[in-house]
């Protein structure tokens, strides 16, 4: 039967040792990982004899005394792990333990690989269905770029005149300042600094277990305009986090890199994992390359005391309200 572990009762060789060989393996859910975006993790895990057969990490917070759920920073999708996809009264189980334990979650994707197995036990006005975009590389380059769109094409040999040229790095900063400059304004609610120290300590742990590539455009002027940072695991390459500034968003800085990803990549049994937000031009940006949208389960769910909901309620619907009033 699972179990619900405190983050100090977690054996990480055995959990680790249950991702590496679970059918949904995915580089965010190995404990390194979640050690650094969700310090104080905790899991639901079945085990047989001190080897752990399906686990599900749970990136749990606290405020005002309360512990809940929420999806990490860097982290697009966590969900159940096991060496085959898990039947639905083992969903349902695991399921029943973190409801056992935790009153609310404000959202916690499950993997795209659970995304069947979860059809017919979750509550469906607790779940919403997302998108991320994959495109699978297992095809000659040339196989690939047919695959792009007329638009993608264009800017793509226009960003091959611009004298451009790609360059690998182990330098994080050039990206978060690309970022910081020309991004960080436009995201809802503004970004905490923490976030930049969180990105820093998972891109070095990345590099230091072989498994990050950073890549620029730098103009003939020495200047970098774009950059991107991949993650590789389990098969998947994961678009983890980018940036350009306005000559590199005019150079199509970003899709001259994502082409020298899958150029390189091609023919391998891998998939390029774009990381798709819910926001309409950019998923269009990524299924531009011949990407497909592939769903996933988000899961929320409120059983907090009475007062607790109403106060989440009402902030809710004055989040809203200002959305509304800045998209006017």
């Amino acid at each position: 039967m699972p179990q619900l572990l405190k983050h100090k009762q977690i054996n990480k060789t055995a959990w680790d040792t249950c991702i590496e060989g679970s059918a949904q393996k995915q580089v965010y859910a190995l404990s390194w990982y979640l050690d650094i975006v969700s310090p104080e993790w905790q899991a639901v895990v079945e085990e047989d004899n001190g080897t752990y057969t399906c686990v599900m990490p749970l990136p749990v917070r606290q405020k005002f005394g309360i512990f809940y759920l929420q999806q990490p920073l860097f982290c697009q999708q966590l969900g159940i792990y096991a060496v085959q996809e898990p039947r639905a009264e083992v969903v349902e189980a695991f399921l029943a333990v973190v409801q056992q334990h935790f009153n609310y979650t404000s959202g916690y994707t499950f993997c795209t690989a659970n995304t069947q197995s979860l059809q017919h036990v979750v509550r469906q006005e607790e779940v919403q269905v997302l998108y991320t975009h994959y495109l699978p590389l297992q095809y000659s380059y040339d196989q690939l770029w047919k695959g792009y769109n007329r638009d993608r094409k264009y800017n793509l040999n226009k960003a091959r005149r611009e004298s451009l040229s790609l360059v690998q790095s182990q330098d994080i900063e050039p990206l978060i300042h690309l970022f910081r400059q020309n991004i960080e304004h436009k995201v809802y609610g503004g970004v905490d600094q923490s976030a930049y120290t969180t990105l820093r300590q998972l891109y070095t742990a990345c590099v230091e277990k072989g498994k990050a590539e950073l890549v620029y455009t730098v103009s003939e002027d020495g200047s970098i305009a774009a950059g991107g940072l991949f993650v590789y695991y389990g098969g998947y390459i994961i678009y983890l986090f980018n940036a350009a500034d306005a000559k590199g968003r005019k150079s199509n800085g970003r899709t001259l890199i994502l082409d020298d990803i899958i150029r390189r990549n091609a023919g391998t049994r891998q998939i390029l994992d774009f990381e798709s937000p819910m926001i309409e031009n950019i998923a269009g940006f990524y299924h531009s390359f011949g990407s497909m949208p592939v769903p996933f389960y988000e899961w929320r769910y409120n059983r907090l005391p009475l007062p607790f909901r109403l106060l989440k309620q009402v902030r809710q619907e004055v989040l809203l309200t200002f959305q509304r009033r800045q998209q006017q």
